[in-house]
């Protein structure tokens, strides 16, 4: 008996082809990249500004939620006085806002799927942790501050570990960021567990906490600036 030959195409194994992002989708996405850029360029200028304001500001010794505390006293045997520190928590607060709506813009580019809605929701708890670190000066309302800024840190560098591919496999970012994200997620964390279970000896614990956030900023910075100003392939 003669088998005849299939005319099915062979099945290839690979990535799944992308499928091409519509005109509302891409617009979209450039306002969400034109947030991210905004919130974190204008959370870093506001940092720097009270970081000069800041009487005896020292960047390895202070946390950086000293810039937003509420009042000038002694804490752990320094004297704390941020001048503006009433604009450092706005500025966080709007920076949480750019984030969390940023994300939702994003959204519809990114593959549908697990990943997609576990990215986001990452996204969206870490901006809510930065609302309540905002509304909680650390000096005034500790709790609520700290617990806040665990789940701003633990969820905002596991988001970057997941989103980052996410943006890669679009095609608006290149391959290599998916491993920028990953490789500035992984510091965050591990800096993160650096400061939170105390390896610092209050010698480095502004240090520590510093590269747990300023990467993460610095990367919602550049991934902002690609999606505004990239150039998205028509669909074909």
């Amino acid at each position: 008996m003669t088998t005849l030959p299939s005319t099915d195409p062979p099945f290839l194994r690979g990535p799944r082809p992308r499928t091409p992002a519509s005109a509302g989708h891409r617009a979209a996405a450039r306002i969400g990249g034109l947030l991210w850029l905004a919130s974190a360029v204008q959370t870093a200028v506001v940092s720097a500004v009270a970081s000069v304001h800041m009487h005896s500001l020292d960047l390895a010794r202070d946390m950086v939620s000293t810039l937003g505390a509420a009042d000038c006293s002694h804490l752990a045997g320094r004297w704390v006085c941020s001048p503006l520190s009433a604009t450092v928590n706005l500025s966080w607060a709007l920076a949480a806002g750019g984030l969390g709506a940023g994300v939702l813009l994003v959204r519809p580019l990114l593959r549908p799927g697990r990943l997609r809605s576990l990215a986001v929701a990452l996204v969206l708890l870490a901006a809510a942790g930065t609302v309540v670190i905002a509304a909680n000066p650390y000096d005034v309302r500790p709790v609520p501050h700290y617990a806040g800024a665990f789940a701003a840190l633990l969820c905002g560098n596991l988001a970057v570990t997941v989103l980052a591919p996410l943006l890669s496999d679009t095609g608006t970012l290149p391959r290599w960021w998916g491993w920028c994200g990953r490789t500035t997620g992984c510091l965050g964390l591990a800096a993160g567990a650096c400061f939170g279970i105390g390896w610092h000896g209050h010698v480095f614990r502004g240090g520590f906490e510093r590269i747990a956030i300023w990467p993460l900023v610095l990367w919602v910075l550049a991934s902002g600036l690609r999606l505004a100003f990239h150039r998205f392939r028509p669909p074909v």
